[in-house]
């Protein structure tokens, strides 16, 4: 649903992997205005997945994390690394107002983080 949703109602291209490994893979090896991230992906869940991307020295896209639990301690452990979160479940027809959000508030300083 979410991804119909980017594309469909907020006209996004969007690259969909099936685990976390492939995440990273793709997240360093091409270049993104953004990347969405679940807590809970097979392989390497998003903090993983956030923090090699951030250790790698080449992060470039902002990375928004989604979480079942936003209040859990991985929440946490990704807070350096992503600039926001979006808690599930979520109505998938805000998603990009969620999204773009998130990004407006990044680019201003002194943000706070989340949705």
């Amino acid at each position: 649903i979410s991804r119909l949703t980017l594309e469909q109602i907020g006209h996004h291209e969007v690259i969909w992997v099936a685990d976390g490994e492939l995440a990273l893979q793709r997240g360093l090896a091409e270049s993104f205005d953004l990347i969405l991230l679940d807590e809970m992906m097979p392989k390497m869940n998003g903090v993983e997945v956030c923090g090699a991307y951030k250790n790698s020295g080449r992060q470039r896209a902002p990375v928004i994390f989604l979480s079942a639990n936003p209040q859990s301690h991985r929440v946490v452990e990704m807070a350096p690394v992503a600039i926001g979160y979006i808690a599930k479940p979520f109505d998938p027809m805000s998603l990009c107002q969620q999204i773009d959000a998130i990004l407006a508030g990044a680019n201003r300083p002194n943000a706070r983080k989340g949705a």
